[in-house]
């Protein structure tokens, strides 16, 4: 029913379009708007859109009944795209063929295009205009491509689209959709460019929170003609799933944007894309489960100068549905300030992170001189700055605490000091005590942790697992009041979360951390 519902919708939709597209002058290839071609092909189409700097929603469907009627009970989409009047640059697609804000829009180039039957769907203001057509077999390919794609119990094997693309870009790219059985084949002319080349399920958003394993497959192509075979790929039913909706700070959903996901334990990675209502979904295998921390977090593809989204997830388990939005932000404010080390410039160009947890980071560089410049939103109203450091491949181990900021504060320092253990650093007198979360959290393999004392006495933090075995001491004796930082290594333990305790006094808190590797 709820499909037969979106046909009617979107059947509505095509006949008002028909009648009163606000597209106009579609041509494929410079004729009608129809086409038939062979796979690696030129392939475009031109239209006139009516404001200059117009935004048109291209959607590249397969068209499984082959009748040209978009229907998206039987019809698979493949991909999508916003086509952007005068955009030299492209928004996950193709730029704007003649680069001006013009009222004409304008593709081509050549295209592997798997072959079939598709249909091509512009939409602008809300209104649809189609054009339907046929990619036709190369006579004789130079490599074949081939493999099987498997899915969980219910979902459709067909009309999955592998794409294979070099690794430079060089080359284009070559599609194939697999068949009811979920086999394909890969045609391609002997254009070897940019070796080496990645094969990989292309359409993955129609598989939802489904795993796919392995992400590509690596193929280097030899002289000759040559059949590539046993390119497998499987999707799994996800245990857990996390899904949302990525959008950027004036609330437009992100379209074919990626969502990554990241977890300590078990350390996997896997990322997924946004359909064309910004929506993503993400998935954990059973085996995974539980997690203790979730991060997800996604960039532009199109502008470096964005806000990362970010969110940092709590526990999860087996058959947790989880939602949880992004935002992508554009930068109006700046935070200044300098990095020293031992009081003195670094002489070096350091990398920072300016971040917030539930919200948002990004990367930065200072000058030689330790100087920077931390571009934020305003509508995000604290950040913490600290140093990225690879302690794995020989980085300085420094001891910090991690600057507290807000949009528009300038003359900030980020204090670090050279360390081979544990030091303490203390200053001022707290009204209170307390024990303040760790950060970076996760870590990797270090951390900084701080407390306050209010009154002179002994003092214990020491670190366990979750076994309850004690596995560090970080203090042990009589500390005068005071604020305190300590840093923790955690090279010696293995992935996973622990526990931090703090007893001064009658005062005792406890708090988790995550070791990440």
């Amino acid at each position: 029913m709820k499909k037969l519902l979106l046909f009617m919708f979107l059947t509505l939709l095509l006949m008002a379009g028909s009648s009163y597209s606000q597209i106009s002058n579609l041509k494929i290839l410079g004729s009608t708007a129809s086409f038939s071609v062979t796979s690696g092909d030129t392939f475009g189409w031109s239209f006139s859109v009516p404001k200059p700097g117009d935004t048109t929603l291209v959607q590249i469907w397969l068209d499984g009944d082959q009748n040209g009627i978009l229907d998206p009970a039987k019809d698979v989409l493949w991909t999508f795209f916003n086509h952007i009047d005068g955009d030299p640059h492209g928004q996950n697609g193709p730029p704007d063929g003649d680069g001006a804000a013009n009222g004409t829009v304008a593709f081509e180039q050549p295209l592997g295009l798997a072959p079939g039957h598709y249909i091509i769907l512009f939409r602008n203001h809300g209104h649809y205009t189609t054009a339907s057509g046929v990619v036709n077999h190369l006579a004789s390919p130079a490599y074949t491509i081939s493999g099987t794609v498997t899915v969980p119990q219910g979902m459709s094997k067909k009309n999955i689209v592998l794409s294979l693309e070099a690794e430079n870009g060089a080359g284009g790219f070559w599609d194939a959709a697999t068949d009811e059985n979920g086999n394909y084949t890969i045609e391609m002319n002997s254009d070897t460019a940019g070796a080496p080349w990645y094969v990989k399920p292309n359409n993955t958003f129609v598989m939802g929170s489904a795993i796919l394993n392995p992400l590509d497959k690596e193929i280097h192509f030899v002289s000759g003609t040559h059949a590539y075979t046993g390119n497998n790929f499987t999707f799994t039913a996800a245990g857990a799933s996390i899904s949302g909706t990525l959008k950027d700070d004036s609330g437009s959903p992100v379209l074919g944007g990626e969502v990554s996901l990241a977890a300590g334990e078990g350390a996997f990675y896997r990322y997924a894309p946004t359909d064309t209502a910004g929506t993503f979904h993400l998935g954990l295998l059973p085996g995974e489960l539980p997690q203790t921390m979730i991060v997800l977090e996604s960039h532009s593809r199109n502008d470096d100068n964005v806000l990362n989204a970010y969110s940092s997830l709590g526990p999860v388990a087996a058959g947790n549905n989880i939602t949880r939005n992004l935002i992508i932000y554009k930068p109006n404010a700046a935070i200044t300030g300098k990095v020293t080390i031992d009081g003195n410039a670094p002489g070096f160009m350091m990398q920072l992170s300016c971040l917030n947890p539930d919200s948002a980071f990004s990367n930065l560089w200072t000058d030689t001189q330790g100087n920077f410049t931390a571009n934020v939103t305003s509508k995000i109203s604290d950040y913490t700055i600290y140093p990225v450091i690879d302690y794995k491949n020989g980085g300085q181990n420094y001891f910090f605490t991690p600057l507290k900021a807000h949009p528009g504060q300038t003359g900030l320092v980020l204090s670090l000091s050279t360390t081979t253990d544990v030091k303490e650093g203390s200053s001022s007198l707290p009204a209170e005590y307390s024990l303040s979360q760790n950060y970076p959290n996760p870590f990797n393999p270090t951390t900084t942790i701080s407390y306050s004392v209010a009154k002179e006495g002994f003092v214990s933090l020491t670190v366990y697992n979750m076994l309850g075995s004690k596995v560090a001491t970080l203090v042990s004796g009589n500390k005068p009041a005071g604020q305190y930082t300590v840093s923790f290594d955690g090279s010696s333990l293995a992935s996973g979360i622990y526990i931090y305790r703090l007893e001064a006094g009658s005062f005792i808190s406890t708090r988790k951390l995550v070791l990440m590797k």
